[in-house]
């Protein structure tokens, strides 16, 4: 019962029953009390349309209230021969008795005649209507003034009059009971009924909450607008979930990724190293040359091995990219500084830029762009010919941004141009010092940044990496 009042359905019946309760109780009051200032009003035009001197002929007395006749009233004494006009006393029994009055003569606050008078009544002192009870019974009654020092009073006894109020009391009370209920199970129905799209949400909802499968929606059906709008909320927030899982999960798999990237391309650089420490420390010995060359293949080792962790860093990074921040980036710009770069690193090798006079920018990871034109740049150098050169151009094509790298080496072999963009994959002609990551970056930046990469050949002969761009960026 209590879960049933604390339900939606419940509490909506309860107050709509109770507010309906109220009103009909306060419309009962208001026909009451209107009813009984009727009954009241009634009465007290019923004493005030009673003329004073048939009044007095109803006690026997004169027509100001006099007493000229001995004897009580109605015992015939003072009655004239019929037709005379003279005052009777026969109208007081006739008149009072059906029609429940009683009428007295009050003198010096004494009751001097009185017929039908109840014996305990209270005696008014001076004329006006009042309400009088003997103590069982409650009377209205109007005194009016008669000869000096005399009233004249008639009553009505109320009983009929109250009866016919209680009567109507208790009819109402009755009706409005009947409606209480009536307005409870209609309430209830109408409740039930208002809120039968939301018990079939619940149920959308809980078969949805009951499937590992975060794609599947609630489906609002035929609903109110309201419920369409709580099932548009729903189905947002399960898009937030599962956005939420997916940019977890991928970070996970990037975390893993990264370890297992680690520990694949470390082993080598990680086992010469130690091998070189482990000949120097065993050969104390060794000459100043072999020393020497053993240290620099040591740092070659430790360069190449931070080389690598910074590109599985920026791969990781990449692979969880719901996480990379945004922001405008001037392509012209970050080509030009790529390029005196990889000047300082490879001063052979003959560097040319080709960018419009415009700046030319896209929405993007600064870093994630800087790093794929470094690497291209870096596989150019690595690929082509000693003393050879290496261009590069930037260029917009309506929505797109293009960057062209082309070496004069000797080029990628048609069979292995799918493969290359895998990681740790390496051409033919790799030296010992690539780590099979770098072109794998280029790919993950480029379709980060809403593009592709391809690989042709160069007018050169050699390579040519072609990479298209959104200026808009991903999506």
């Amino acid at each position: 019962m209590r879960r049933t009042l604390n339900s939606l359905r419940g509490r909506v019946a309860v107050g709509a029953t109770a507010t309906v309760a109220v009103v009909l109780l306060l419309v009962g009051v208001v026909a009451v009390t209107s009813f009984a200032d009727r009954e009241r009003d009634r009465i007290d035009r019923q004493l005030t349309s009673r003329p004073a001197p048939e009044l007095a002929r109803a006690l026997g007395a004169g027509p100001d209230g006099s007493d000229p006749v001995p004897g009580p009233p109605g015992d015939g004494a003072a009655a004239p021969a019929p037709g005379s006009g003279e005052p009777t006393t026969e109208l007081g029994p006739r008149v009072l008795r059906p029609t429940g009055e009683y009428v007295r003569l009050i003198s010096g606050g004494e009751v001097i005649r009185a017929v039908d008078a109840p014996p305990d009544l209270p005696v008014p002192e001076e004329p006006g209507l009042r309400t009088l009870s003997d103590g069982g019974t409650s009377y209205r009654s109007l005194a009016r003034a008669a000869a000096p020092g005399a009233l004249i009073e008639i009553g009505i006894d109320l009983d009929e009059s109250d009866a016919r109020i209680a009567e109507l009391r208790d009819r109402l009370l009755l009706i409005g009971l009947a409606g209480v209920l009536l307005v409870a199970a209609l309430s209830w129905w109408l409740a039930g009924l208002a809120l039968r799209p939301l018990g079939a949400l619940r149920e959308e909802a809980g078969r949805v909450s009951g499937t590992d499968d975060l794609s599947k929606r609630v489906d609002p059906g035929k609903s109110p607008v309201e419920v369409e709008q709580l099932t548009d909320s729903i189905n947002a927030m399960l898009a937030r979930l599962e956005q939420s899982a997916a940019d977890t999960q991928q970070a996970l798999e990037a975390t893993r990724r990264f370890a297992g990237d680690a520990g694949h391309e470390l082993r080598t650089p990680m086992t010469a190293l130690r091998a070189n420490l482990g000949a120097i420390r065993r050969n104390p010995e060794l000459d100043r040359a072999e020393r020497a060359a053993a240290l620099e293949q040591m740092e070659a080792d430790a360069a190449r091995m931070m080389r690598m962790l910074g590109t599985l860093q920026t791969l990781a990074r990449g692979d969880s990219a719901a996480v990379l921040p945004q922001e405008q980036v001037e392509l012209t710009a970050l080509a030009g500084s790529a390029v005196e770069s990889a000047r300082r690193r490879h001063p052979s090798v003959g560097w040319r830029l080709e960018v419009p006079s415009g700046e030319i920018a896209t929405e993007g990871w600064p870093d994630g762009l800087r790093a794929m034109i470094d690497n291209l740049l870096e596989n150019a150098a690595r690929h082509g010919r000693n003393g050879g050169e290496v261009a590069i151009t930037v260029s917009g094509d309506g929505d797109s941004i293009l960057v062209t790298v082309d070496d004069d080496g000797d080029g990628v072999p048609a069979d292995q141009r799918d493969r290359i963009f895998d990681r740790f994959e390496r051409g033919g002609s790799a030296d010992a010092d690539g780590s099979g990551l770098g072109l794998s970056l280029v790919r993950q930046q480029a379709r980060l940044h809403g593009g592709e990469v391809t690989v042709g050949e160069s007018p050169a002969g050699g390579a040519r990496f072609r990479v298209s761009l959104s200026k808009t960026g991903p999506g």
